[in-house]
């Protein structure tokens, strides 16, 4: 069985992905590709490196954000004001320097495991995959750079950020590699348990902030079963839609019958034969705008713990087979 864990982007909840870790390297479950995007990019480069669960935590909870990046308010206002070049928030040299110190490169290229992290061209406005032979300090700095608030990165001449931004939850090279289970690690509660109606604007804001993080996650299974030929063209409208309404899809409008169409993407040889089980591990409530940048030892903590038990109580509601 062909094992892939996708690890999301989130900021400083990306200490919930080594809770889940933890629990997956307790029941043995051990994958043969390991996605991620922003976070979890520098998250999927640590395992891959070596590093073992003990020093995973040790790193999340030791590295608070002083030892991440530096608020530089008054450079980033200032040449925001009288128009002079792109300064971001945040001064990200301590980052590089963390990098340096706990990724081991070399090793991280030997990984038996795959691993692909994702990160976005600002040329070309599309999201592109690295895997280990090729990821640098900088292809994680760019996978991870918010922006905004950190600076892009330059690979191979060319300005990259946050992967985030286009694949946050990155599992398009899990489907291409035709991975039999799919343990995706999300760092946002939409879709996975019942958000509180907004009643405020910050509520508001925290809402679109949850969505974006894991939208893409919902359009990524929509695209998988669509191409797989477990869905309809009329299944991707919404139920109000006209076409659906009418049975009709926009190809049949133009003349082509619908079935036909479905057989040509069942056997779609990109997207493999068969359909992955994919099981999904995420927080259980909402975590707030300030818990992206919040890499205090107090939430790494919480957040550890909560992923652990996350992933023990949805791996058993999952009837996953091991050993507890």
């Amino acid at each position: 069985m062909k094992r892939a864990l996708i690890l999301s982007g989130g900021g400083s909840r990306g200490a919930f992905q080594i809770g889940v870790w933890k629990y997956l390297q307790k029941i043995d479950w051990q994958p043969d590709m390991i996605c991620g995007a922003s976070i979890g990019a520098i998250n999927a480069a640590a395992i891959g490196s070596g590093l073992g669960v003990d020093e995973l935590t040790r790193l999340w909870t030791t590295y608070n954000r002083r030892r991440i990046c530096r608020l530089q308010l008054l450079k980033f206002l200032s040449n925001a004001l009288f128009r002079r070049s792109f300064v971001p928030l945040m001064d990200t040299t301590p980052m590089q320097a963390m990098i340096h110190e706990v990724i081991d490169f070399k090793a991280l290229k030997k990984s038996r495991c795959e691993i692909i992290i994702s990160a976005v061209n600002l040329a070309t406005a599309s999201p592109e995959f690295f895997n280990q032979q090729e990821i640098t300090p900088d292809h994680l700095l760019a996978s991870s750079a918010m922006p905004l608030l950190f600076p892009y990165h330059m690979i191979d001449g060319m300005p990259y950020w946050d992967g985030g931004i286009m694949a946050n939850i990155p599992l398009m090279p899990a489907f291409l590699r035709n991975m039999d289970e799919i343990v995706v690690v999300l760092l946002s509660p939409v879709g996975h348990a019942m958000l509180p109606r907004p009643e405020r604007l910050e509520d508001a804001g925290e809402h679109l902030l949850e969505q974006f993080l894991a939208g893409s996650y919902h359009s990524a299974l929509m695209a998988e079963r669509f191409f797989n030929g477990k869905v309809s063209h009329n299944d991707l409208l919404p139920p109000s839609s006209y076409l659906r309404k009418q049975q009709l899809s926009y190809h049949e409008k133009a003349g082509q019958p619908l079935h036909c169409l479905q057989k040509e993407e069942h056997s779609n040889p990109a997207f493999g034969t068969k359909r992955p089980r994919i099981i999904t591990v995420a927080p259980s409530r909402m975590l707030g705008i300030a818990s992206l940048l919040n890499f205090s030892r107090k939430q790494a903590e919480r957040l550890i713990n909560e992923g652990y038990e996350n992933a023990r109580c949805t791996l058993k509601l999952s009837k996953y087979d091991y050993n507890d």
